[in-house]
């Protein structure tokens, strides 16, 4: 059960060996923290620190620059690599930071933010040399692991290096493992780690053995590619993770044009190198129908993280980058799936003056992928949230189920499956299907948990929800997207105090937000949701 009860601090973080240009790996202690960049490590007290990869390299960058302030743009720079993000995201990483070493934007005794300059380490740090540190399993532990790997075929497609010099390229090599992991996601029998599990490994030289243990997974892909003016160079290799051997590896030396072609023909050789494990459906389902406009593809690669985070702005911001790739290919299956998305999130979390038209956009919008690409899992997976919007319920499930058994492999649209089921009441096959949601993506992103915990609060299961629902928040701290199902959490527990703190939390990002507000976004609204929140203090 991946919600068991734990202490505070008792979670392990990945460890990894980093590449981030420097020749020596130092461990920093402060204020009885330890941050270790050769193990990519945060503990406290001993106990490992849960932090997303983008919170502990933001804390890294401000430890070692510690005798200067950091601006903005130098951390949009050298985090985020020039891409396109919101002040909410870099918000949300510093107050993610702060938490995750006892600080606060009130406090500020290790973070201090200096106004109209940027950003400063100033809690007093001592260093050492670190030394690689190996992670150590039990005989039993090990056995159990190698049996996991020996009887299910599964794979984890590791970030492709960028070998082309120019973090601007960061779009190519990032879409290019995305884009194979979606379509290795539609081959049935086969388990394909998510995207938001195995990106905690860019930039980091890996021990492929050690991944497999990580994930849980038997097969292992990695790759490179280098731009040059209209040319491609692609290096991939699928590497055995119990064995170490290399089962198969290729490069392709290609046009620019020719990016798509290259990674079906990937896709299709690792499908025939695991033939023997795998049961293979149609050949449509393992190859999606994609663009050939190179630009509209890196925008909707730039759209997609915008839109899974649940925050307005970084919403509109994915919007026009979607509006754009439509303008780019008016027929690309994807980006249109994508603004779908948008335009429900504007109709189910109160953000267009117009619900009812931002719904038909999305209705449209759906509908429009769906004719451009009858296999396109995603565009199933809207069309039951519409449905479900619209209080249909069973064309909402019809199409989720549909999304499911076209991209068998897929995290998302098994998620989004679950979400649907327990929308509409049937709780434990929605349990059961977030739970492989999250054995397909051991580091998900925070609305994963959120529903993990709705859905643990609906069965019964008040500690393990409280878990799941604070841990999704502490992810993605500026959404409100589980505080509510958190506070009702926290009544029923009878901790009322707590619940009224996580409802002011709720109010100081959202001062509209209220009981009515939230409870017309549910399907199924029982009275004690509302009896909760307005015990919590939430305005009516």
């Amino acid at each position: 059960m991946p919600y068991k009860r734990q202490k505070q601090y008792n979670i392990v973080v990945i460890c990894r060996l980093c590449k981030n240009g420097t020749t020596q790996k130092l461990i920093y202690r402060f204020n009885q923290i330890t941050l270790d960049t050769a193990q990519y490590r945060l503990s406290q007290a001993g106990n490992s620190v849960a932090v997303e990869p983008q919170v502990f390299d933001l804390l890294t960058y401000l430890v070692e620059h510690k005798d200067r302030v950091v601006t903005r743009d130098e951390l949009l720079e050298n985090l985020w690599k020039g891409k396109i993000v919101s002040d909410s995201a870099l918000g949300a990483r510093l107050k993610a930071a702060r938490k995750a070493v006892g600080d606060s934007g009130s406090r500020q005794q290790v973070i201090k933010t200096i106004h109209g300059r940027g950003y400063q380490f100033v809690s007093p740090v001592t260093e050492d040399n670190a030394e690689t540190v190996k992670v150590e399993q039990t005989d039993s532990e090990i056995n159990k692991t190698n049996q996991v790997l020996t009887d299910t075929p599964s794979i984890a497609v590791l970030p492709f290096q960028n070998m082309s010099g120019d973090p601007e390229q960061e779009h190519f090599a990032d879409g290019m493992s995305e884009e194979i992991i979606t379509a290795l996601s539609r081959v049935p029998n086969l388990i394909v780690i998510a995207r938001n599990s195995t990106f905690v490994y860019k930039n980091c030289a890996v021990d492929i053995r050690q991944v497999g243990r990580d994930l849980s997974v038997n097969h292992v892909l990695e790759g490179s590619i280098r731009k040059m003016g209209n040319r491609l160079r692609i290096t991939a290799q699928l590497v055995d993770t119990r064995s170490g051997d290399h089962l198969w590896a290729e490069r392709y030396d290609r046009e620019l044009k020719d990016i798509f072609a290259v990674q079906d023909e990937i896709s299709h050789n690792i499908v025939v190198e695991l033939h023997n494990k795998l049961v293979v459906g149609e050949n449509s389902r393992l190859i999606a129908k994609g663009t050939s406009n190179i630009e509209a593809w890196e925008l909707v690669m730039r759209a997609g993280p915008l839109v899974e985070v649940h925050i307005r702005d970084d919403a509109m911001l994915a919007k026009e980058l979607l509006d754009r790739a439509i303008e780019l290919d008016n027929d690309y299956a994807a980006a249109w799936s994508l603004l779908g998305w948008v335009y429900w999130e504007e109709a189910n979390w109160g953000w267009s003056f117009e619900p009812e038209t931002s719904l038909r956009m999305a209705l449209e919008a759906a509908q429009q992928s769906l004719s451009l690409d009858e296999y396109h899992a995603d565009g199933y997976s809207l069309l039951g949230f519409i449905f479900m919007e619209q209080g249909n319920m069973e064309e909402a499930l019809s199409s989720c189920e549909k999304a499911v058994e076209l991209a068998p492999g897929n995290d998302g649209v098994i998620a989004l499956l679950a979400c649907t089921q327990i929308g509409t009441g049937r709780i434990k096959e929605g349990n059961r299907n977030m739970r492989k949601a999250l054995r397909l993506c051991p580091f998900p992103p925070p609305w994963y948990l959120v529903l993990s915990g709705e859905g643990l609060y609906l069965d019964g299961d008040l500690e393990a929800a409280k878990y799941a629902l604070e841990q999704g928040i502490e992810r993605e701290p500026e959404s409100n997207l589980g505080r509510p199902w958190l506070a009702i959490t926290l009544v029923d527990m009878g901790r009322l105090d707590e619940a009224r703190n996580v409802v002011k939390a709720a109010l100081d990002i959202d001062p509209l937000f209220s009981v009515t507000s939230w409870m017309n976004r549910l399907i199924k609204a029982d009275s004690r949701f509302r009896d909760n929140l307005l015990a919590a203090g939430l305005p009516e």
